[in-house]
């Protein structure tokens, strides 16, 4: 089986198991996830933070951006840029949303708005699977890999992922962009 294959086995797996959650199941998932990555950027000092806005079936990030967000964190979540890139926009939790054009929430902000870069404490990005090293499995656009390969060395960067999306080992190509740690209803830690 090719590098390729197996990535796409994997997010059919773990697309396949969140959507099988009841309501129930998801929303204790995502309270979890939330208390464990509040517990994250509070107890680091990030004071601003790049992170992604949540499909229904992803761990969700609207919570803490709303909490932290009335503490002062700065949060700024991606707008993907049809050459494959981001830029990004100011978020609290009040910010307007819209449908991007590659089907994931981003800010509903005009163009003149949109930052190239940030100076940013953390970055939290969404996943399909990591494991034990850091190898993320993303969801297959490669806009978090060409984000990754760009940061400072040492940026904290994390991946919201449940508890069975964490794997001993996974699939990775040289494009592949490791994840520092995972934050899971379990708890967070660094790789």
């Amino acid at each position: 089986m090719t590098v390729q294959t197996e990535k796409v086995r994997i997010r059919r797996e773990v697309r396949g198991n969140r959507q099988r959650r009841s309501a129930d199941q998801r929303d204790e998932h995502n309270r979890a996830v939330a208390t464990h990555l509040t517990d994250l950027i509070t107890s680091s000092g990030a004071q601003r933070v790049l992170i992604y806005l949540a499909t229904r079936d992803e761990p969700q990030t609207r919570d803490v951006i709303r909490d932290l967000s009335a503490t002062g964190v700065r949060f700024f979540a991606p707008v993907c840029l049809p050459d494959g890139v981001m830029h990004w926009a100011e978020v609290d939790g009040n910010s307007a949303e819209r449908v991007s054009e590659v089907g994931t929430p981003e800010p509903d902000v005009s163009p003149e708005n949109l930052l190239p870069t940030v100076d940013a404490d953390m970055v939290v990005c969404p996943a399909a699977a990591v494991d034990l090293s850091g190898t993320r499995v993303g969801w297959g656009r490669g806009y978090y890999d060409r984000l990754l390969a760009t940061l400072s060395p040492g940026l904290p960067v994390f991946a919201l992922v449940g508890d069975e999306d964490v794997y001993e080992h996974l699939p990775r190509e040289k494009h592949d962009m490791p994840v520092t740690g995972v934050v899971t209803p379990k708890g967070w830690r660094r790789f």
